[in-house]
């Protein structure tokens, strides 16, 4: 009985590494996906129900949609898959879309299986790297906002790694400190800002996974969850038989943890970007409410639902 019982423990050891692993590298991922979906859904609504889909995608598609395609293309080159028809931009009528990328990979390949996964959620990875490109190019004061980044994006990885004390203060004093240095007086007087504010919109509000990237991303999920218990129980099961003592201080390599500052920093960093789009998602939402609820009501038609 007590075998068993350590064989449990075990067991729940592997299942509490794995799902804290996952939270650490993808919680942020599924938060604000989840949020961008929204937004872009509510948006999308009032457009619908007040002036059609064709004054969304002329306003904000035409460059949204293209740069989601890739986010999903360049996740497919980087994990083998053969991409065999692709529509950055290529509005239907009859079926909604406005762009696609269709691919094929090896069934029997791991790391192709798990490519679903990132090919998926592609979008809003490669968004959030444009609009810190965006940023970086069109910002006159970047360096302040990358500072106020910064900040944000350490009390974000506190957050995700479970330490919430002060948390939630640290991130909203962090993160009005970013919206403070990005919409400073002085940058509304250079036109580059503009023309930042304008795209930023465009990607932002395109940055959400449709049904079929959420379809495909889980099944890459999948295959990863299992790929990191079944390395979990090999690294788990080697120190608990005392066989990692002999590798001395290379067992630090094998290890995820080992590489946490290096992870730390590309998690808050893209956890920062995706709070940013989220913000400006959500003030395009406000906005596009606003003004076509008004113009709904000037034609007497009545208030908008955008949830449904």
């Amino acid at each position: 009985m007590g075998d068993f019982n350590s064989f449990l423990e075990f067991l729940k050891l592997v299942i509490i590494t794995t799902f804290s692993q996952l939270t650490w590298l993808l919680g942020l991922l599924f938060i604000f996906g989840l949020i961008l979906y929204l937004f872009a859904r509510f948006t999308r609504v009032t457009y619908v129900k007040t002036a059609g889909t064709t004054l969304d995608i002329v306003i904000t598609g035409w460059i949204g949609t293209p740069i989601h395609e890739l986010g999903h293309a360049i996740f497919c080159l980087i994990f083998r898959h053969k991409i065999t028809e692709m529509k950055l931009y290529s509005p239907n009528s009859t079926d909604g879309t406005i762009g696609y990328v269709n691919h094929s990979y090896d069934t029997k390949s791991t790391y192709q299986k798990i490519g679903n996964f990132f090919i998926g959620v592609g979008p809003i990875i490669f968004g959030a790297m444009v609009l810190y490109a965006l940023l970086y190019f069109l910002v006159p004061n970047n360096t302040d906002v990358f500072s106020s980044i910064e900040e944000q994006s350490k009390s974000l990885v506190r957050g995700v790694r479970g330490e919430w004390t002060g948390v939630l203060g640290s991130l909203w004093d962090s993160t009005l400190n970013t919206l403070s240095a990005l919409f400073r007086k002085s940058n509304f007087a250079d036109y580059k800002f503009w023309i930042f504010l304008y795209l930023s919109m465009c990607i932002s509000s395109h940055m959400e996974l449709s049904p079929p990237d959420i379809k495909g991303a889980w099944r890459g999920l999948l295959t990863l969850v299992i790929f990191f218990l079944v390395f979990n129980i090999i690294i788990l099961s080697l120190e608990a038989t005392g066989v990692s003592a002999h590798f001395g201080s290379w067992w630090s390599y094998f290890k995820l943890e080992s590489y946490a500052t290096g992870i730390n920093k590309w998690v808050g960093t893209f956890g920062a970007l995706f709070v940013f789009a989220s913000i400006i998602s959500g003030l395009n939402f406000v906005v596009t409410y606003i003004g076509l609820t008004a113009y709904n009501l000037i034609r007497k038609n009545g208030f908008v639902n955008p949830i449904w």
